[in-house]
């Protein structure tokens, strides 16, 4: 156990008296022991404070801050901080070794829920999710130059099992501490700061990412990545056994990742035309994982497949933490784009973190030094998180950034207003949970082409709270009902919008392209933000719920995404290649006149390809279709899904 008894003596007391009997000036300070704390893990960390000249006077207190990301809970919220419950789990207590003194801590704000959304003030003038700061008040006597106070996080002396360090990793950050010495209520900031880091644990996942096409005879790049528990990148290195799941390729048989590092990149040259799947296990563990399929080609298509996860948070917004979202999307996800979406929040800053005039240039930079033109590409994007009636939209931009707007000020039609039509992008998310009503009639062909479909929040396709991807299932932030307005993809659709369908993670801990939590795929000829933002902008799409699923479908030779002129009884083609076993695969058709979506054709393939061609008997002009289709297992808790892009039918042979 530890407690504030086991860490302190009387000697500390006479060291404050000798120092006042010699005339020695004492200089406060401020250190953290220890110094650094493992992603997840239970621990216990304890802020001393060395008083400096002229002591702390009955009824003077300080104030003391950890790091946002110590903070960070396991979904989208953060872990609670409390000095009531002694034996309960992140217990915070303060002592000193000074037997006339009693201290007195108090967590501001406290709530009585284990995961904390709820925004509270900062020593740095902050207002926001993952803050916490602990109050201690000399309630009796007083404190002399030299003395310690030690406040101290995850006591365990009274039964607590410690407190739960973040999930998230990042480099030294600082510790802030106030102090009122005479008890006025005036803090001042010590000024030197103390920092506390967290670090990954040990390997506890590989990721193997493959491209989704390739050539035979030609070198592809293949990525392993290894993992903490909490997603993180894994540091302490590894050898990884290679093999192949399935088709006909030339590998290393083992590859080494340094200590130190959390990725590597092998060539893989595919011998023949086929599915190529590539197997990968970490050495002395049962840690193991298989690729997402490379359909192999004979001669290079047309157009490229490509992943990415184009609406993610990192320490930017007030309600996110996270730092190195972009490597992350690269080197750990194995993207080939990706958008970072911080939220946009007023023309200057106003003390909470947010995209604004005073940081817009700085982060539009960090997005330009990580776009690397036919290997990675990074959009520049933002979020404006407008209000009833019109939703939450992220805004993408073709080349250069444009305009920043704030959704406080604004209106989406004024932000439209505001757009180049062909040179930006706005999309739609969890319109399911708004806790508002959402009018999608407010609506612009040219700038709204797409449609959010699923977010580490749940799905939006339909209103269905029994789906297993719906928000009531969601735990990925506080519990939320799925909204019964007419607020959902199948709704915009049947409203006579052609919106394609995208998946992103909305991830607030700079994790993006996670398996679990959306993926957007396009179909592109080149891996150029250009080529990304123009499939975009021709609904060259399809959504995941994350895993790189192989999708094609077409209607009499028509690509999803596209308006058809198709035959009295169409040609429907659908093209699947699987992370694992596909369960169901479903053919939705809409006909003008009636209320809902319908099944008209359903697939149990239970087998990691599905290729059908089949005629549609009762189509009616102007009938929409699309494909949907799950797997059979889960990942990281969720049921795994692809929807791809509707086909709109016109009148007409």
């Amino acid at each position: 156990m530890w407690g504030c008894q086991n860490r302190h003596t009387g000697r500390r007391v006479s060291v404050a008296i000798a120092f006042a009997f010699l005339g020695i000036a004492v200089a406060e300070s401020v250190r953290v022991e220890p110094s650094t704390a493992i992603s997840g893990n239970l621990g216990t960390w304890m802020v001393v404070y060395t008083v400096g000249d002229g002591g702390i006077a009955q009824g003077g207190a300080l104030r003391v801050e950890l790091p946002d990301a110590m903070h960070g809970g396991p979904r989208n919220s953060a872990n609670r901080l409390q000095a009531t419950e002694a034996d309960a789990p992140n217990y915070v207590s303060a002592c000193c070794a000074r037997e006339s003194v009693l201290l007195l801590t108090t967590v501001e704000r406290e709530t009585g829920a284990e995961l904390v959304k709820h925004p509270k003030p900062s020593l740095d003038g902050r207002y926001e999710r993952y803050v916490f700061v602990v109050r201690v008040e000399v309630a009796r006597g007083g404190l002399e130059a030299g003395d310690t106070v030690s406040v101290v996080y995850g006591d365990t002396s009274k039964g607590s099992p410690g407190y739960r360090a973040g999930d998230v990793i990042s480099p030294p950050l600082p510790v802030l501490l106030a102090v009122d010495k005479d008890g006025g209520g005036a803090f001042r900031r010590v000024e030197e700061k103390a920092t506390l880091q967290i670090v990954p644990g040990p390997v506890a996942e590989v990721l193997v990412h493959a491209p989704s096409r390739g050539v035979a005879g030609q070198t592809a790049r293949v990525l392993v990545a290894l993992l903490d528990a909490h997603a993180n990148p894994a540091t302490a290195g590894g050898s990884v056994r290679l093999g192949l799941e399935s088709g006909a390729a030339s590998l290393p048989e083992r590859v080494e990742v340094p200590a130190g590092a959390s990725h590597v990149t092998l060539e893989v040259t595919p011998e023949s035309a086929g599915v190529l799947r590539v197997r990968a296990a970490l050495a002395n563990s049962n840690i193991r994982s298989i690729s997402n399929p490379m359909e192999v080609f004979e001669s290079p298509p047309t157009e490229q497949l490509l992943w990415g996860d184009i609406h993610s948070h990192t320490e930017y917004s007030w309600d996110g933490i996270g730092f190195n979202a972009f490597d992350y999307a690269r080197y750990i996800s194995g993207l080939d784009f990706y958008a970072r979406t911080d939220h946009s929040t007023a023309p200057e800053p106003e003390g909470t973190r947010g995209l604004n005039l005073g940081n817009w240039e700085a982060y539009c930079a960090e997005a330009e030094a990580h776009h690397a033109p036919l290997e990675f590409v990074t959009l520049h994007a933002y979020e404006a998180s407008f209000g009833a009636p019109y939703g939450h939209h992220n805004v993408y931009f073709r080349g250069a950034p444009g305009r920043l707007v704030y959704y406080s000020q604004t209106t989406l039609p004024e932000l439209w207003a505001a757009l180049k039509r062909g040179e930006a992008l706005t999309i739609p998310h969890h319109t399911g949970k708004f806790p508002r009503g959402i009018d999608l009639s407010i609506h612009d062909p040219a700038l709204r082409r797409n449609f959010e479909i699923y977010s580490g929040h749940g799905l939006s396709e339909a209103y269905d709270p029994e789906h297993p991807l719906s928000f009531e299932h969601s735990d990925f932030t506080s519990p939320a009902k799925s909204v019964t307005a007419p607020t959902y993809a199948q709704d915009a659709w049947r409203l006579g919008q052609r919106l394609s369908t995208v998946a992103a993670s909305d991830d607030h801990r700079a994790k993006p392209g996670q398996p679990q939590y959306g993926l957007t795929a396009i179909y592109a000829p080149a891996r150029t933000r250009e080529a990304v933002f123009d499939a975009l902008y021709h609904r060259r799409t399809y959504g995941t719920t994350g895993v790189k699923i192989i999708l094609d479908f077409a209607l009499d030779g028509t690509p999803m995404g596209s308006e058809a002129k198709v035959s009295a009884q169409p040609s429907a083609h659908i093209h699947v290649l699987g992370t694992d076993i596909i369960a169901a695969v479903e053919l939705l058709q809409w006909v003008p006149g009636t209320a809902h979506f319908v099944v008209v054709q359903r697939w149990e393939p239970d087998a990691l390809q599905f290729d059908e061609t089949c005629s549609v008997t009762n189509h009616t002009a102007g009938a929409i279709y699309y494909v949907g289709l799950q797997q059979t297992n889960i990942i990281r808790g969720r049921a795994v899904c692809a929807w791809s892009s509707p086909i709109w039918t016109v009148a007409g042979a």
